[in-house]
C-alpha cells in the first residue's frame, strides 16, 4: 500500500470519529437548540479542535450552519409529526422559532422552504388536512 492511500483512509478515519463525537455530543444535549451555537464551543464539547471539527462536518454537509440547520429542521418536523407544535399567534412567532434554534421566525421559515418547499403554516396546513380526510374508526 503506497502512502497516499493509507493516508488517505487514516484520514477519512479520524474524521470519521471526528464526526461522530461531534455529532453524538450536539445530538444528546440538543446543542443546536441554542440559536448562539457555534463551531469553537462545539469542538470544545466534543474533545477536538476547531479545524478538524469543520473539516468533518464539511465533508458531509456544505458548512456548519447547514448542519446546525438541519438538525433543527429534523427536529421540528418531529414535532410536527408528534403534534407538539400548534399554531403560531403574532405575538409569539420570534419566541417560536427560539424555540428550535432559530434567531427568528423568517429565518425559520426560509431555512424550512429550502429545505420542504414550504413555510411551517403551509405544512401544519397540509398535515391538518390530511389528518381530516381520514376515514373514522
Amino acid at each position: 500500500m503506497d502512502k497516499e492511500s493509507y493516508y488517505g483512509r487514516k484520514w477519512n478515519f479520524t474524521m470519521d470519529v471526528v464526526f461522530y463525537r461531534l455529532d453524538r455530543t450536539v445530538k444528546e444535549g440538543k446543542l443546536y437548540l441554542n440559536p448562539k451555537a457555534n463551531l469553537s464551543a462545539l469542538a470544545d464539547m466534543a474533545g477536538t479542535n476547531r479545524t478538524y471539527a469543520s473539516k468533518a462536518v464539511c465533508a458531509r454537509y456544505r458548512n456548519f450552519k447547514d448542519y446546525i440547520n438541519t438538525l433543527r429542521i429534523e427536529n421540528l418536523l418531529q414535532d410536527i409529526h408528534d403534534d407538539k407544535c400548534g399554531w403560531l399567534d403574532l405575538d409569539d412567532e420570534d419566541d417560536f422559532a427560539n424555540r428550535y434554534g432559530f434567531s427568528n421566525r423568517r429565518s425559520m421559515d426560509r431555512i424550512l422552504v429550502r429545505e420542504t418547499g414550504c413555510t411551517y403554516n403551509r405544512i401544519l396546513k397540509r398535515r391538518r388536512k390530511k389528518a381530516g380526510s381520514r376515514p373514522s374508526e
